[in-house]
């Protein structure tokens, strides 16, 4: 068994450097950038340490955060501290933002990356749902070249993304919330802070004269990957936003999710939480509408 103290570490002086070690297999080695998910899984035996690791955390081409054309890009070793911080994503990207705010205490934040949290992709990955709900995409790359993947295609199956061996995340190009719209987070844990996420969820949507005009929702932990409710936003698209139409989209989001029981809570709790979660945006939006209307 390979020892935290005995890995072989690369350190890259460039993005190209990176794809270069990662595109033969006698130097690929396991990519790391905080090492908040990994660095515990090792020590903790939970996964294999791997014999060698390419340290992502130095390369300038995976920083920063800009706007451009409507579209957010954000490098994927940009920290969950600097998404929480950054006046773009809080002003364009709430939900993210408010996501980032929530995973583990302020040192994680300081360490953990956009990309990392997307790469463990674990159904309890507390970005996913607010990333999912902008209908973006990551963009992926190795010597060849780059590829970009939609955010609702890259999440394949518990802990599995589509990367390629020899590829890395190299950024997010993530639409911005148009004006009009609203956005949200919501996060239930045990604890008020540094919890595993028992459920989260996101939404984006607009309402005008108390009609749904369009609406994107996202649950995490309650199935193998983050599920984006698709047939729910269609059926609420184009109804008033009343009551029934309400306890009908709780319903619709209590079938279309699939939970299991584990050590952090029940299926059928995280039913419950799924369809109250949805009731809670849609009650918070269509309140909002309304006193703006008045």
């Amino acid at each position: 068994m390979t020892r935290l103290d005995t890995m072989d570490c690369e350190f890259p002086e460039t993005l190209a450097d990176a794809l270069e070690l990662m595109a033969d297999d006698t130097t690929r080695g396991v990519p790391l950038s905080g090492g908040t998910d990994l660095m515990v899984q090792w020590a903790g035996g939970v996964v294999a340490a791997p014999q060698r690791v390419i340290s992502l955390a130095g390369l300038p081409e995976l920083k920063g955060i800009t706007l451009k054309d409507q579209c957010v890009v954000v490098g994927a070793g940009t920290t969950h501290a600097e998404l929480r911080a950054s006046e773009v994503i809080q002003a364009r990207l709430p939900a993210l933002a408010a996501a980032a705010a929530t995973v583990g205490a302020q040192q994680i934040q300081a360490r953990g990356t956009i990309g990392g949290n997307v790469a463990n992709a674990s159904p309890a990955g507390d970005l996913a749902p607010a990333l999912v709900i902008t209908g973006g995409a990551v963009v992926v790359a190795g010597v060849h070249g780059e590829r970009r993947v939609n955010l609702t295609d890259f999440f394949k199956g518990y802990r599995s993304i589509d990367l390629r061996a020899d590829e890395l995340i190299v950024r997010f190009e993530l639409p911005v919330n148009p004006d009009g719209s609203r956005e949200m987070f919501r996060k239930i844990g045990t604890r008020s802070a540094q919890a595993i996420s028992k459920i989260m969820a996101a939404c984006r949507i607009r309402i005008e004269d108390r009609t749904i005009r369009s609406v994107a929702l996202a649950v995490g932990s309650v199935a193998p990957t983050v599920i984006r409710l698709t047939e729910l936003e269609a059926w609420l698209t184009g109804r008033v936003c009343d009551e029934d139409t309400i306890a009908e989209a709780v319903r619709r989001t209590v079938s279309a999710v699939s939970p299991i029981d584990d050590i952090r809570s029940t299926a059928a709790y995280r039913e419950w939480v799924s369809g109250s979660m949805i009731r809670g945006f849609l009650d918070a939006f269509f309140n909002a509408e309304a006193r703006e209307r008045r």
